[in-house]
């Protein structure tokens, strides 16, 4: 006769291949994309160094010629108690019948200090970088800095913050003929939320709003849900969904841009 010790261990393992079962076919035909992790994170949640490394391949042949590549990595270094960095990397890249449709880099790097003995408010320093060809964008590029506040801490509600600070942004478009080059001041604003649930599964929200300092009805916002659920192993699923919305994009680019994503993961 098994114990209850046993028969519980059969029964999380079974409850875990069903799971995973259920994702992999969730996973093959949602389209791909590298893996740009929008949880927060505390000061010594995770002391010393972590990250993972994200990538992916799709091919489709036939009546539809359609390639996509993707590669994403993320290093952190937890100092502990009073501060950590954090950057991320990612490269995305699509063919359709032969005709490029997508080919965007992006990499931000962010620094976050302790205020207070409980962390309750940080300071924040990041730098950012990025490009889209589709987008006319050659080349984006931020510098800016803030406070955080998290006035959510509970392990049944989940953690929630609010950031408020400013960055500089320089724009380099592809063609300066219909998009000259911009060079702004914004506000930076956002609300994040992230819960988790279960081993290894969490929930995670942000939103950002971003207008001019000079001329607020000039803004960027976007809103960014992420669910994370473990496969096996340090292997992890991400599927999230990210709305992004300029109030005055360049020429020939629509104000609203809507993007599902699904990414497999090594965390270490």
């Amino acid at each position: 006769m098994q114990s209850p010790v046993a028969i519980i261990s059969k029964k999380l393992r079974q409850r875990c291949l069903v799971r995973n079962f259920l994702i992999f076919p969730l996973f093959l035909s949602t389209s791909l994309s590298a893996l740009v992790s929008i949880a927060p994170v505390d000061i010594g949640s995770k002391p010393g160094l972590s990250g993972n490394v994200s990538g992916s391949l799709s091919s489709k042949s036939g009546n539809t010629q359609k390639d996509e590549y993707s590669l994403g990595m993320r290093l952190q270094y937890d100092q502990g108690s009073e501060y950590l960095t954090w950057g991320t990397f990612t490269y995305d890249y699509g063919k359709s019948n032969g005709t490029k449709n997508e080919d965007k880099i992006y990499a931000h790097i962010r620094y976050i200090h302790a205020l207070d003995q409980n962390g309750d408010w940080t300071w924040e320093l990041f730098l950012q970088s990025e490009q889209d060809k589709f987008k006319d964008i050659n080349e984006r590029s931020i510098g800016g800095a803030g406070v955080r506040w998290r006035f959510l801490k509970s392990d049944d509600w989940g953690r929630g913050y609010v950031g408020m600070g400013g960055f500089s942004e320089k724009i380099d478009y592809s063609h300066t003929g219909l998009n000259p080059n911009e060079h702004n001041s914004r506000l930076n604003s956002y609300l994040a939320y992230t819960k988790s649930f279960m081993v290894g599964s969490k929930v995670s929200y942000i939103g950002y709003f971003q207008p001019k300092f000079s001329e607020t009805s000039d803004y960027v916002s976007s809103q960014s849900a992420e669910l994370i659920l473990p496969i096996v192993g340090q292997l992890n699923l991400s599927l999230s969904a990210k709305y992004l919305y300029d109030s005055r994009p360049a020429v020939g680019v629509d104000k609203s841009d809507t993007a599902y994503m699904t990414s497999l993961f090594w965390q270490f």
